[in-house]
């Protein structure tokens, strides 16, 4: 059995200094650079509690104002308003699959002059030769033949992405808009935020040390 004397004892840290961890919310002071090689592996740090430096009162009116719009939406959906804004939007539908086929032929049209569609349009790799898939034939905004893993091969399934993309595209401009919205009225002063830069608010909020 080795000696006492022999067996390596893990450095002590000082009561004077805590140990902070990097992370991308918070850098750590110099006192915490000055802690012992062994410390600075996370494998070996002991085990300390997280902490978020916002309070309980910040982080709920974060989660109940996400919650809004969703909420909103579902409550007017169910409600009579929804109910006669759905009626409306059925008997557009019927007009509109009426007057279909004379927007069809515009379509056809407007896509033939353009060079954004058809088997010339701009592909994804430019002038470099590849065989693009056979299953996009340029009949829909964005195709630029890119689909290495034949994942919209089913028609099906291209028309369902093509749905989502639309979808997600709209929720894009609505986030776009959410980010522009605090930083004017910041600036014009009509209303103040703890931090009205959309890539900062995690920052603000949620600056950790272990």
């Amino acid at each position: 059995m080795a000696s006492p004397s022999l067996v390596r004892q893990p450095p002590q840290i000082s009561s004077a200094s805590t140990y902070c961890a990097p992370t991308i919310f918070s850098a750590c002071s110099p006192t915490s650079r000055s802690v012992p090689s062994p410390y600075r592996d996370r494998r070996h740090l002991p085990h300390r509690p997280f902490y978020c430096k916002a309070s309980w009162q910040e982080v709920a009116g974060v989660v109940v104002f996400s919650a809004i719009p969703f909420t909103a939406v579902k409550a007017i959906a169910n409600s009579s308003l929804g109910e006669t804004l759905r009626s409306g939007m059925e008997e557009k539908k019927k007009a509109a699959i009426q007057q279909s086929s004379k927007f069809r032929d515009l379509t056809e049209k407007a896509r033939r002059d353009s060079i954004w569609y058809g088997e010339d349009r701009p592909r994804w790799l430019g002038t470099i030769p590849y065989d693009y898939p056979a299953h996009l034939a340029g009949d829909l905004p964005g195709d630029y033949g890119y689909d290495v893993a034949y994942l919209s091969r089913d028609p099906t399934a291209l028309q369902r992405y093509f749905n989502f993309e639309i979808l997600h595209a709209r929720w894009a401009m609505l986030g776009a808009l959410g980010a522009v919205i605090p930083e004017v009225l910041d600036l014009g002063g009509a209303f103040h935020f703890t931090e009205p830069v959309w890539w900062k608010v995690g920052y603000s909020k949620l600056q950790v040390c272990y």
